[in-house]
């Protein structure tokens, strides 16, 4: 008898990714490659969570983006010199 080799786990389509993260599952399927695609749809159906889940992802700090962090400090009393004092 002939053994069958398994078959290899094929990507879903990007469609199928967006309906699982819809149900808050699925992550594990986003990628460089289609988080561009996944946030036109999110904008397209008005889904602010999902774009804002996915605009995180492709952050360069993001610990999915496999880059390192930014080595720019951030400007010194940035947040003194731009908030409203009483």
């Amino acid at each position: 008898m002939q053994e069958r080799e398994p078959k290899p786990k094929s990507e879903p389509d990007i469609r199928d990714i967006y309906a699982q993260l819809k149900r808050g599952v699925g992550h594990e399927h986003v990628t460089d490659a289609n988080a561009g695609e996944l946030i036109a749809m999110a904008q397209e159906y008005g889904d602010t969570d999902i774009e804002a889940l996915l605009r995180e992802w492709l952050a360069p700090c993001s610990p999915h983006s496999g880059k390192m962090p930014s080595t720019i400090a951030p400007t010194a009393g940035f947040n003194r010199e731009h908030v409203k004092h009483r």
